[in-house]
Order: C-alpha cells, then structure tokens, then sequence
C-alpha cells in the first residue's frame, strides 16, 4: 500500500498553476501514468479507468483537450505510458485519468522552466493554461483524494499491527562420550579413613544420544514488546547429576564430604534447568521484555531468567543462550557471572550509542514463602531466600570493539548439612569452588568481572574475560550438636578466551577455539576450630583448603569445534572439550569429551 501511494505522491496535482508555473520547484521524474492510475482507482480492465460517482464524459481521443495532452506528452516525455514504455493515446479517458495525466505533464514543464525553460515553447504553456483552467475541478478533486489516501495509509502503517504468537523451535542431538579420564581410581587423603586415604572410583562411561527440545513461544502486543515461554525437555543432565556423566573425583571428598564429581565441561544441551532428564516437558524460562522511551527496556523473568537475558552484551562472538548453534559447553557461551538464575526484573539504560548501563535482580525460590532453614533450604520468597543483584556498565567506543565492567552480588542463606547448593548455579566449576568451606548459616558472594569482545574482521574476532569472586561465609552451628565454627572467606576466579571465526570454509559455518579455566578456589580459609588439632574430626587442616588438594592445579578447559551449515535450518557440530587437572587437582586423569551434535532450527 505505501508503494501505491509513493505513486501517486508522485503524481499530486498542482491546482494554481497560472500564477507559480515559472518558479516551480523541481518535482519526481516523469510519472508512469497508466500504472498510477492502476494502483490509484485497482480496477479490474487493462485501461485502468476510474468508475466513480464523479465521474463526468469521457475525453476521446477526437476532443481538443486530448489532442492538446498528446502533444505535450509526445514533446515532453511527461508520461512513460505502459510498462512496455509505450504512451497509447487512442484510448478514450475519463476527466479524473485526463486530470492525473494533465498534471504529470504541468510537473515536466515547472522541471524544464526551473532549469532553465529554453526548451519550453510559450505556445505550449499557452495550451497547458488552457488544459489547466478546464480541468480545474478535476484536478482539485484529485487532489483532496490524494490527500484522503495519504491519510488513510499513514493510519493503517501506525495500526496495522496485529498481536500474533510465533514460534520459534529448536532441537538438538547429540552422540557424546568421555574419551579419556573414566574407569580409574583416585586416591585422596582423608580423616574419615583409617588409613588416611579415599580411593574414588571414576566410573566407566558409555557413548550417549542425548537430546534436547526447546519451544519458544514469542507474542508482542504493541509491536515493540516481547512475551516469551519457552518449553523445554531434554534427556540428558549436568555432569554429577543423577543420569549425567561422572568423572573427576573431589579432591576434598576425605575432608569435607559433598559432592564426589566435578561439574565442569557442561555441554549446552544439558541445559535442561531442573527438569529431571527424562523428556518430560516444562517450562524453563517466562519472561515479558518492553521499552520505556526510546533509550530504556526493562525485561520482567517469571522464570528461569538469567542475568544474560537483559544486559546488551555478555561479549560473546556465540551467545545463543546455551542452544545448539554455538560453543559445545556453557562454559564457552559467556562469563560465569551472568549464569545465576532465578525469578526478578532487569533493566537497560543507553545514554547514547557508546555506553549503557544495566542492573537487575533474580530470586531463585521467588514462588516458595517459607522462611528458609536447614530443613527447608528451597525457600524464601522474592527477599529472604537466594538472591543475586547485577550492575553492568558496557561501553562500545567502536563498531568493532566493546567491552563491560560488571558487579554482581549474591547471597545465599542457610544450606543442608554437607550437602551445599552450588554457589555458580549452572553447576560450572570445582567442587571447591562451589563449597569453599563446611554449611554455614550464610553466604554471599561479591564478584567483579571485565568482558570484551573484539571483531577484527569479518572472518575473525576475539573476546575475553575475567571475574574475581569474593566469598564470605558466615559462622554458625554445626549439625548433630557438634559445635560452632567461625565465619571464613575464600576467593574463587575464573578466566577465558575464544577465538571465533565465521564463515570458516564456507558461508554460514562457524569455527571456535575456547581456552580457559572454570571458577576454580584460589584460597579457602578453614573456619575455626578445623584449623587445629582439638576440633570434633581429630585432625589439624591448617589455614587453607587448597593447600589440602593433593596436585592442587589450574584446572584448564581446552575446546574446539566447527559448526558446519548443513541448510539454512540444520547445522552440524564435531568439537572436542579438554579438560586438564579436573576439580583443580591433576591426581585426577585429564578428561576428553568428544561430541557429534545436529541442531535443527526453526
């Protein structure tokens, strides 16, 4: 509809001729007329005509006035004619189509007269007074039309929105196994044993076909707004879930007890939130995104929401949200930072193209109004239960380069017995990362983060990060009556790089390197009275955990793969994940997962 009316704009009739023609301004090029009159009156026949109520004699090809008109198109180019650049004039026109052709022709003159005029004979301005004067109502008729249809259109462009749910689909398999680093034995030291040791058993572990299905359901109301409910089910969870892979013992299983394997090298297709990996359906993520002027937005999660959902930039070359199309783990995807995940609000604000600012707040047990307590750890509502609140300033000087500096602080109050919830909720990093220290009343948790993203061209670009991890721990009272213990800190980091390089062999497919490490513990202080001998174990622990860690290490995550774009809809991804000193201790085997995943998008 706006390209008809661009036509006929091109077309608009001047009424007062006499008196402006000489200085005229220049005005569209010569109009194709019968096609204006087509897209104008979309009648049915080859002519074109208009059939109105208005409508007065036809003007034949014998009248005076037609005559006239076809000598100034012949001589002035003024009308294209039909598609096959032809002008028939031996057709009869009603005064409406004469009126339209009439003033393509009074807009090639005022062009010729304002460039210069001396190929515009007066006779023929002379006739063109004449035209103009007989056709002076037609012509304002055309016009008020004109403007009748403009109106019309720019109302139905500002209303013609419709609310419409699309849905949006992807599915993902996946043949993986562990290549290396399953079916040994770990021995650690321990207090529990009599012989001062653990031996842990890594697990033998087969090849798995592993699947994943997410159903985004994506509503706007007004055109600028987003509703989105995703449905999500999956057969395969986290490492160290029950069903997921094992290997990695904890080197601090002798001391602290816990969780007895690592959670790192999580691929994204685990990402299956909590659902329990049966292909059972649930929904994942309810979140409701709008803006607020031209320069804010705020995002509302119901659910499953992730700091990553609001912010403008996690510095990612592959961000998909932990879908099938980037990284192979969720670990390559972003910073850990962003991963804590829960229910609450963020917004963004742009002061202008270069930088903006983002903050925002997730509750994890927003839905349960129990106080929470050793008994019942899964509770506290939107403000007392576990909490994360996120600020990020992003700052992009170039087209090409950008970077974040980003504060986020989170708490989480009492824990089960030996049996801690992870503190980086998407089950990333060390065991000791996790659980620094034995279950306390609190903690919380101060990390500070630095992401870039560099795009040195089409084909290549580099981004980073790097976030320090400040925890703190309460004191509190031990289980089964065995004593207090004192408050302690332990500092965690976690770093990486990716190199990612698009349209690698072919348009569309996508090769990656990531190297890093996952939030590993730099230090752990041992709480009191674990330090010396005297306390309810019967041993010294000295000031540090990690210095308990037999072959305490960096804990290094190695990947590669290449998505090879099978269609527009189905890519193909072989990588390999590398994980040396698992759980920060290279008593442990290095870990290789090899992986062969199809994602279907729709």
């Amino acid at each position: 509809m706006t390209e008809m009316f661009n036509k006929v704009i091109a077309t608009s009739v001047t009424v007062s001729i006499l008196g402006i023609l000489p200085y005229a301004e220049a005005s569209a090029a010569p109009t194709n007329f019968l096609e204006m009159q087509d897209s104008l009156l979309s009648q049915q026949n080859s002519l074109g005509q208009v059939n109105s109520v208005f409508q007065l004699r036809d003007i034949a090809p014998s009248d005076w006035a037609f005559d006239a008109l076809r000598n100034l198109v012949e001589k002035y180019n003024c009308i294209a004619g039909y598609p096959d650049s032809t002008f028939r004039g031996d057709r009869p026109l009603s005064r409406y189509e004469f009126a339209a052709g009439l003033n393509a022709c009074v807009q090639q003159i005022e062009r010729l007269i304002v460039g210069g005029g001396s190929d515009v004979d007066t006779a023929d301005i002379t006739r063109l007074q004449a035209l103009v004067q007989e056709f002076e109502a037609e012509l304002g008729t055309l016009s008020a039309r004109v403007d009748d249809v403009g109106g019309r259109v720019e109302f139905l462009e500002d209303n013609q929105f419709s609310i419409t749910t699309k849905l949006k689909g992807e599915v993902v398999f996946a043949l993986t196994d562990v290549l290396t680093g399953d079916s040994t034995t770990s021995t650690f030291p321990s207090i529990f044993s009599p012989t001062g040791n653990i031996d842990i058993e890594n697990p033998s572990q087969q090849t798995v076909f592993a699947n994943r299905v997410r159903l985004d359901f994506l509503t706007s109301f007004t055109g600028q707004d987003l509703l989105k409910a995703r449905l999500t089910s999956g057969n395969f969870p986290h490492p160290n879930r029950p069903g997921g892979f094992q290997y990695a013992p904890n080197p601090l299983r002798g001391y602290q007890g816990g969780l007895a394997f690592s959670s790192e090298g999580q691929q994204t297709f685990n990402d299956i939130a909590d659902l329990p990996g049966d292909n059972s359906v649930g929904i994942t993520e309810l979140s409701y995104e709008f803006p607020i002027g031209d320069k804010a937005e705020v995002t509302i999660m119901a659910t499953g929401g992730e700091h990553h959902d609001y912010v403008p930039s996690t510095f990612s070359s592959w961000d998909d949200d932990n879908g099938g199309t980037g990284s192979l783990s969720v670990f390559g995807q972003r910073s850990a930072i962003y991963n804590f995940a829960g229910s609450g609000i963020g917004l963004n604000y742009d002061f202008n193209d270069s930088i903006n600012i983002s903050a925002g707040y997730l509750a994890t047990y927003a839905s349960n109004p129990s106080s929470p307590d050793i008994g019942n750890p899964f509770a506290g509502g939107l403000f007392d239960g576990r909490y994360s609140a996120l600020a990020q300033l992003t700052i992009k000087p170039t087209d090409n380069f950008s970077f974040g500096l980003t504060y986020s602080h989170s708490f989480h109050p009492v824990e089960t017995p030996f049996n801690s919830l992870p503190i980086f909720f998407n089950d990333q990093g060390t065991n000791l990362a996790n659980f620094p220290v034995v279950p306390t009343q609190e903690v919380s948790v101060n990390s500070y983060g630095l992401q870039t993203l560099w795009e040195l061209s089409p084909k290549f670009a580099v981004n980073a990060w790097f976030a320090y991890n400040q925890i703190n721990t309460s004191s509190g009272t031990a289980p089964f009556g065995l004593g207090d213990y004192s408050s302690s800190t332990a500092d965690v980091l976690t770093y990486g790089i990716s190199l990612a390089f698009p349209d690698l062999l072919k348009e569309g497919n996508l090769g990656g390197v990531v190297v890093g490490a996952s939030p590993y513990a730099t230090e752990a202080r041992v709480p009191e009275p674990f330090r010396t001998g005297g306390n309810w174990f019967g041993s010294d622990l000295g000031d540090d955990y990690t210095d308990l860690i037999a072959g305490n290490s960096i804990p290094w995550h190695i990947e590669a793969f290449y998505r090879h774009q099978m269609t527009d809809n189905i890519s193909l991804t072989p990588g390999v994940i590398w994980l040396t000193a698992p759980n920060q201790s290279s008593q442990n085997p290095d870990v290789v997962v090899g992986t062969l995943r199809l994602t279907f998008s729709f």
